[in-house]
């Protein structure tokens, strides 16, 4: 029994590693084509012609790009193989290499013995399950790069290596063999000195030690039932954990595609809905009809605006890294600039020194900050924003204090959550702070809110010395 379950163990984890591969390729596969933009590879891909036409990444801009894309979807999906796209050329019926994330270009190099699967399903997508090449064995999933007309221009494709799952779950079989056995040995032992007691108490008592036998026996029988009802609950459990768990992440994926897309889908009919109201309250004549006008001008900015914020919140989330060293103080004073819009607010800076950061995601970070800081103000009194910043322990730390209206006490704990808001007269949609520690913790960085108790606003960010 032990021999079967061993070995029907191993075939089961077989299986699954290849469906939780499959799975996750798939997913791989899928976002990456929504991010890669179909027009610009069209673009590449006719310009060079020629094998080995592009033989370094560096030798086109827009190659080099592409090859950035690929680079940063395989890092972040942590996969051992390259990504890449591929192309179906007619004219020699084989697909050529296009883009990859490898170290070298195979700039069109004929992909002769391909699974006919890419062919037959290049406009859906799909999976490779268990096929061989020259290269070994492999488990793939593709999905369609398409361009604006929705074209499908190229595919998309992740592999991995189908040996690393075998060697895996061989170690899984060694694994609970060893388990098996640690189980088997103690459990003969004690059989052993239990039955040598029982035969020198035979020749005392052999009826009372048919009693006992009995009694063992029944006690056995409900020993191995209850662990053959708790292995059957483990591996179930086990099975439905593992499902769940891989629900939960194609689920989220499948969210953050869609907020990304819905977002940018939505736009249209904003504007479109913003010209109607425009046109309408031109030819309305009627005043309370130009007052419901303008209230639904005031709502479609508002969709606008979330939308846009969401828009951000993704960029923020996917974008790649660029490390840049900066002047800490001209980088404050322009972002302070760019959202200014009282003369009568004023910057006190204390800051000498230079850090590294992504210029981008601090601008966001700072942006954010000041918004606030301009909107929640005292009224007709003048606004000051003070910052400080110190360098300790591994770490760039600010200060940023302004003399504005405050942030409610029971606000604090929750502000920096999604769609909260620190006062009561705040019109925003919440997501400001929320966008500031997005873009903060993608440089590894962190903010806190203090409780000024209505006496203006404090936060505290702190962000790594980066070499």
């Amino acid at each position: 029994m032990v021999v079967y379950f061993i070995t029907s163990n191993y075939f089961l984890w077989i299986q699954k590693s290849k469906e939780e591969v499959l799975h996750r390729l798939m997913a791989v596969t899928e976002t990456g084509a929504l991010a890669i933009d179909g027009d610009f590879h069209e673009k590449i891909s006719s310009r060079y012609m020629g094998k080995d036409a592009i033989v370094r990444h560096e030798q086109d801009s827009d190659y080099l790009h592409l090859h950035n894309q690929l680079l940063t979807i395989k890092e972040k999906n942590k996969l051992v193989t390259p990504i890449y796209t591929i192309v179906y050329y007619n004219p020699d019926s084989t697909f050529h290499f296009i883009g990859t994330s490898s170290d070298k270009p195979y700039y069109r190099h004929s992909y002769k013995n391909f699974p006919k699967d890419l062919l037959k399903n290049q406009q859906t997508g799909g999976v490779l399950d268990t096929y061989e090449d020259e290269n070994g064995k492999w488990l793939s999933a593709f999905a369609p790069v398409r361009n604006k007309k929705g074209e499908v221009i190229a595919l998309i494709e992740a592999d991995e290596n189908f040996d690393w799952f075998v060697d895996r779950a061989r170690k899984e079989l060694l694994k609970n063999s060893l388990i098996s056995l640690s189980l088997i040995v103690p459990f003969g032992f004690l059989l052993y000195n239990f039955f040598s007691r029982t035969f020198k108490k035979q020749e005392e008592d052999q009826a009372l030690l048919v009693l006992q036998k009995e009694e063992i026996e029944a006690k056995n029988e409900e020993i191995k039932t209850q662990s053959d009802f708790i292995e059957t609950q483990n591996k179930g459990l086990d099975l439905r954990v593992k499902a769940r768990t891989q629900e939960l992440e194609t689920a989220n994926a499948e969210l953050a595609n869609f907020l990304y897309h819905s977002s940018h889908d939505v736009q249209a009919p904003i504007a479109t809905l913003k010209g109607l109201q425009s046109l309408a309250l031109s030819e309305a004549k009627d005043d309370n009809l130009k007052i419901y006008l303008g209230l639904i001008s005031e709502t479609t900015s508002k969709l606008e605006k979330m939308v846009k914020t969401i828009q951000l919140v993704h960029h923020i989330k996917t974008k790649k890294i660029e490390w840049v060293e900066i002047d800490l103080e001209k980088t404050i004073q322009k972002v302070f600039e760019s959202v200014r819009y009282n003369k009568n607010c004023a910057l006190n800076l204390n800051l000498n020194h230079k850090i590294k950061v992504d210029r981008e995601l601090l601008t966001i970070s700072l942006q954010e900050l000041f918004k606030n800081s301009l909107q929640y103000n005292k009224g007709q009194e003048n606004l000051t924003i003070k910052i400080t910043s110190t360098i300790s322990e591994g770490a760039t730390t600010m200060l940023i204090e302004d003399n504005g209206i405050g942030i409610a006490p029971e606000a604090v704990k929750e502000l920096i959550t999604m769609f909260k808001r620190g006062n009561e007269n705040s019109t925003g949609i919440g997501l400001g702070l929320y966008i500031t520690q997005t873009a903060l913790a993608r440089m590894g960085g962190t903010i806190k809110v203090f409780d000024k108790t209505y006496t203006g606003a404090a936060f505290h960010i702190s962000l790594p010395l980066t070499n």
